[in-house]
């Protein structure tokens, strides 16, 4: 989602005659667009700041400004604690963002702007570029209404709002008029999704219409609305790409209940077994949390049972980081660091297995590949990387020029984590 914002930011900031550059001494504006999901992120970007002091001093005109979910959390006490810090902003300030440097730069003040849009529809503008990348971002919902625990970001990207189909849809066929194959629809719940009649399988039916749009992806959608017509598109559209990412938290119920996350493992186990009868060769990946308030090492447990049941293709994990504002904070942090990162450790070592015993499968096998970028340089040819259908990452060599091609690339060696291939 911020890398879709940053996006927004850059194209309207183009529209001011403001050009990006690689050497921020000679910056007028330095912008960070900030995460406030774990705290390690939110660490480093007050560091980061705090070191930008001896550039302001040298550049009496330098705007400095921060974006994003840090922001949107703590407001104009950035301000305070940041004497050099110019300019505070919200999610939903993104588009005001001309008016607010002009009147920093007109009165020579500082401003914490961060309130929620209360406007009841949903819409973002689109700056138009000349090229478009090869794989996009597209925000369809914004905000979150499920309120799990342990999670900030109702607090930060405010209440469900979906956007209109219409404007969703020009989007899409702008990028993709201007190059890009591959687009990702983007939600803090996809499939809450709901505007103008349409829900999310309706949605993804209309996008997948778009003509040049050779895939369609979308992250990420909540077992609690996980339906049948979800199943049903993968059946049905040939560009949607068959990969789910569907989070389940943990492998315990009990600990689900405390996440607040108002569904079972048994439910969430039988949606999973629906679409792989219906869609034998699709990717699973999922997101993991070890560590949480109370979670037992017979839990724990329980997670690695499910890892083992379900046998993903990949996941991401991560240790429980107590957020200020949810109920979760108030709870006793009970279980020890150094019993946190053995259990990541444990939960990321069996995954690996997994992971890599699924790739070996696959070894020899032909897929159709996306070329995104270069790995890696060299001569007489470089290291390309690209993606399946599957959301599988594939290192092969081959030109430049490959760039934003599909090509056929048969795989040679498995990682757990990625390919090499011909």
């Amino acid at each position: 989602m911020n890398v879709y914002d940053s996006e927004r930011i850059t194209g309207l900031l183009g529209a001011l005659n403001f050009k990006p550059t690689e050497k921020i001494k000679e910056a007028d504006l330095i912008l960070f667009n900030s995460c406030t999901v774990r705290e390690k992120a939110k660490q480093k970007l007050l560091s980061d700041l705090g070191r930008l002091k001896a550039f302001k001093e040298k550049n009496k005109k330098l705007i400095i400004g921060i974006g994003g979910c840090v922001a949107q959390e703590a407001g104009d006490e950035l301000l305070k604690r940041i004497p050099h810090l110019d300019l505070v902003f919200g999610v939903d300030q993104v588009d005001q963002l001309a008016d607010l440097l002009g009147r920093i730069q007109e009165t020579k003040s500082r401003l914490a702007v961060t309130a929620f849009d209360t406007d009841p529809q949903f819409s973002l503008s689109y700056v138009r570029k000349d090229s478009s990348p090869v794989s996009a971002y597209v925000t369809i919902i914004k905000g979150c209404d499920k309120f799990c625990s342990f999670c900030i970001v109702p607090f930060t990207r405010g209440r469900e709002k979906s956007r209109s189909p219409r404007e969703i849809l020009q989007e899409i066929e702008l990028r993709v008029e201007k190059g890009t194959r591959e687009i990702t629809l983007l939600g803090q719940n996809v499939n809450s999704y709901a505007a103008e009649e349409f829900t999310f399988p309706s949605l993804l039916k209309l996008v997948s219409k778009v003509p040049n749009l050779k895939r369609l992806r979308f992250t990420s959608p909540h077992p609690q609305d996980f339906c049948e017509g979800m199943i049903e598109c993968y059946v049905e559209l040939p560009n949607l790409c068959k990969h789910l990412h569907l989070p389940v938290q943990c492998g315990s119920n009990r600990v689900l209940k405390a996440m607040r996350r108002w569904y079972t493992i048994e439910h969430y186990k039988e949606h999973v077994e629906k679409l792989r009868k219906r869609v034998p060769d699709i990717a699973l990946s999922t997101d993991m949390i070890v560590g949480f308030p109370g979670e037992t090492n017979e839990e724990f447990e329980e997670t690695l049972k499910l890892l083992r049941d379900v046998r993903y293709d990949f996941v991401y994990s991560f240790r429980y980081s107590p957020r200020v504002g949810t109920s979760a904070y108030e709870w006793k942090d009970d279980v020890p660091e150094e019993e946190k990162d053995e259990r990541l450790q444990r939960l990321q070592s069996l995954q690996d297995e997994i992971s890599l015993e699924k790739n070996q499968e696959l070894i020899g096998k032909i897929y159709e590949v996306l070329v995104e970028k270069i790995s890696s340089t060299g001569a007489p040819v470089s290291v390309l990387q690209g993606r399946t259908e599957t959301h599988k990452i594939v290192h092969f060599k081959g030109a430049p020029n490959l760039i934003g091609k599909f090509v056929q690339v048969r795989l040679t060696k498995a990682m757990p984590h990625s390919f090499l291939g011909d």
